[in-house]
């Protein structure tokens, strides 16, 4: 028996602003051309169909027209995420189930230990034990005692994957059938990107893989980074996101999991790539080195960052025509005039070091928004200076003024004149 396992599309998502839809059209097209040649019995979706808990219309299409694709291939199983409404997917299970074609698992059947669905093949049948994501709201309580809050958690999880495996084991044949635990949970040991939300990737949030239910497969979703269930006491993956959803996914390779399962026999995994949508790039250097990389890219979506002496008026026109073709998302300016390299002794100097002292370093580690750092200490200075006079005192910029206000007028990062 063959099934497909996918994940986390998070259909409706934007990054810094640009839409993801475009992208998700283009990986969704090719994950559906990968289903109808692997010709599974069965496809999986572990859970985040949905970015947020209310999608816009352009996703909740994008996601009817996909699993109904999807469906024409073979039954469709959809786990409710983190991310995912349940009321929605309750809703969109009423609309969409078409002669038992499409499965939306919303709710833990009223937390008494998940759904078992079972699908006939041949002459056996896949049995599907699938558990959605539980917020740790509806396990402990805030008078809990805290230490003891993640165990709870975790032994709770455990508890109801223990009942689950029990009535998988009802009407089971193991000459005939296949097992399968399809869930959306954060199981001690995986590698997160960086890009789940972090309060349901914590240590409050984490499970025992040894409490994992012995399966032919597990089919996890919630971790977006593709990568075998850690551990060797079930074989099992979290699928991952079919495309770099942020920045904290930069360098992933994304797939889908081909699983291959015989009753009483072992399980292979097979990774598919995935190739379509764009991917996401942090370009940094000189203008010159940004230049030199100018080949290699395309329509990629771009978050960049230039290096320069002194700041460059007209630097986003500058950047966007070395990478006319890419969606740059931001333009961050190192200047190495806003910054100071502060000459340290080995030898501490005795007693506190003095105020100035102390805001040159501070610059040195944060530097400065717009003006340079040396012209910004020695506006401290001056200030500093001052500090119990009555009146505030003349800086050097108003006798400059004075004398030539033209001095002031500059263009901006867009060629216009401003003062």
């Amino acid at each position: 028996m063959k099934i497909v396992h996918t994940s986390d599309w998070h259909l409706g998502r934007t990054v810094w602003g640009v839409s993801r839809a475009p992208d998700h059209q283009a990986v969704l097209a090719e994950v559906i051309r990968i289903a109808s040649e692997q010709q599974p019995d069965l496809i999986i979706h572990s859970g985040d169909l949905f970015d947020q808990q209310r999608p816009p219309v352009h996703a909740l299409r994008l996601a009817t027209d996909a699993l109904q694709d999807l469906a024409a291939i073979a039954p469709v199983v959809v786990i409710c995420g983190n991310h995912d409404s349940a009321a929605l997917l309750h809703w969109l299970h009423g609309l969409m189930r078409h002669g038992d074609r499409i499965h939306f698992v919303a709710d833990p059947d009223a937390m008494r230990g998940g759904t078992v669905l079972r699908f006939p093949v041949g002459t056996g049948r896949l049995h599907v034990a699938a558990l959605p994501f539980i917020t740790a709201n509806r396990v402990v309580s805030a008078l809990d005692d805290p230490d003891g809050r993640r165990d709870s958690y975790a032994k709770f999880l455990a508890h109801l994957q223990h009942l689950l495996l029990q009535e998988l084991r009802q009407d089971f044949d193991q000459s005939t059938d296949v097992t399968i635990f399809a869930t959306h949970q954060y199981v001690s040991g995986s590698i997160p990107s960086r890009t789940e939300n972090p309060t349901h990737t914590s240590d409050f949030y984490v499970t025992d893989p040894e409490q994992i239910p012995q399966v032919n497969y597990a089919a996890f979703g919630h971790i977006h980074k593709p990568q075998i269930l850690p551990g060797s006491r079930v074989i099992g993956a979290y699928a991952g996101s079919p495309i770099q959803l942020d920045f904290g996914e930069t360098g992933e390779d994304k797939s889908i999991v081909v699983a291959h399962m015989e009753p009483n026999g072992p399980t292979r995994i097979d990774r598919v790539p995935l190739r379509a949508g764009r991917r996401l790039m942090r370009l940094s250097g000189s203008l010159d080195q940004l230049r030199s990389q100018a080949a290699a890219i395309t329509d990629e979506i771009c978050h960049i960052t230039v290096n320069t002496q002194t700041h460059e008026a007209d630097l986003s026109r500058q950047v966007r025509e070395i990478f006319p073709d890419a969606a740059i998302v931001d333009i961050a300016e190192v200047c190495a005039d806003r910054t100071f390299d502060l000459v340290t002794s080995d030898t501490p100097a005795e007693g506190e070091p003095d105020n100035p002292t102390m805001f040159r370093t501070f610059l040195a580690e944060r530097g400065t928004n717009d003006a340079p750092a040396e012209q910004v200490a020695e506006l401290f200075d001056i200030l500093l200076d001052h500090v119990d006079d009555e009146q505030p005192p003349r800086l050097p910029a108003e006798d400059l003024l004075a004398k030539d206000p033209a001095a002031f007028i500059v263009p901006d990062d867009e060629g216009e004149l401003v003062s």
